[in-house]
């Protein structure tokens, strides 16, 4: 008698047909949806970029939408992010000066911020992205700034420095671009404190700020200028948004750097925005306040 037996090859090819097809459907999908929504976020400005994070990120992270995994500016956010230029030449709310007021750099660039609830967007807020924010702000107000594009790394690397050696890499990119911009009115080295939630965050009127701080380097003859300078920016910040500034901080003495290269410029300020802690959104809010402030203080000098 011969042994009959049933073919298994017809019996998974159709199941597997099916997985195929429905796994093309979806990788092209991905692709389609990804590539369409890449083309949309390249039309937006910095300022409705990170508008849409925050919409996108805490405010909606019980959001149960299908799609909210595919909201992802990967391309133009990443941990070294710089954002695209293109506020250079795009109309502003009032018409930029032609020579720069503003220079903002960050002598420890890769201070970063939390990214709880930015993991879909695979993105680290660092102290240089918070930088380009606030240049976009401050360009809104028709005010010029230049924010340093070089690497402090880099500068480490390439001269075999180790981190203690920060300030003098950030001295090289500094100083040669404040000497050919006499034109310059506010030199920011914008920083991110260590300390708790509860010392760097502020809730005033049910809104969430970044706190700030500044800190003075007591180590140069002519300190007190730069002193002045804190205390004016501390005073009207505080008139805004009472508490929204920790005060003012003069470093001297041994184990601390106590210049942080304020003797460049009297018109330098150091900046703490926030800590470790803090949130984009608490952070965005903070420097909207600060580029009013930064604008008052720029009228009341001309």
């Amino acid at each position: 008698m011969k042994k009959r037996f049933k073919s298994t090859k017809n019996k998974y090819s159709k199941p597997f047909k099916i997985i195929c097809f429905l796994l093309i459907i979806y990788i092209f999908f991905n692709l389609s949806y990804n590539l369409i929504y890449n083309l949309y976020l390249s039309k937006l400005s910095n300022k409705d970029i990170i508008e849409h994070i925050i919409k996108n990120t805490k405010n909606n992270k019980s959001s149960s939408n299908i799609f909210d995994k595919y909201q992802n500016p990967t391309l133009i956010l990443s941990e070294d992010f710089t954002f695209k230029d293109k506020d250079e030449t795009a109309k502003t709310v009032k018409e930029l000066n032609d020579e720069y007021e503003v220079y903002i750099y960050s002598t420890h660039e890769t201070e970063s911020y939390s990214d709880k609830y930015l993991e879909v967007y695979n993105i680290k807020p660092t102290v240089k992205t918070m930088s380009y924010i606030l240049k976009d702000y401050l360009n809104d107000l028709g005010i010029n700034v230049k924010v340093e594009d070089q690497s402090v790394t880099d500068i480490l690397h390439n001269n075999n420095w180790s981190y203690k050696y920060s300030y003098e890499a950030s001295k090289k990119l500094a100083e040669p671009f404040i000497q050919e911009n006499p034109s310059l009115k506010l030199i920011i080295d914008l920083h991110r404190d260590s300390s708790s939630l509860a010392k760097t965050l502020l809730t005033y009127n049910k809104v969430n700020y970044a706190r700030l701080l500044f800190v003075v380097g007591a180590e140069h003859e002519n300190y007190e200028v730069n002193y002045e300078l804190a205390n004016t920016l501390n005073d009207s910040l505080n008139e805004e948004i009472p508490n929204i500034t920790r005060g003012i901080i003069k470093k001297s003495g041994e184990g601390v750097n106590g210049i942080y290269n304020q003797d460049l410029s009297p018109k330098s300020v150091l900046i703490e925005l926030g800590g470790q802690y803090n949130e984009i959104e608490e952070l965005n809010n903070t420097l909207k306040i600060l580029a009013k402030i930064i604008l008052k203080y720029l009228e009341g000098i001309s």
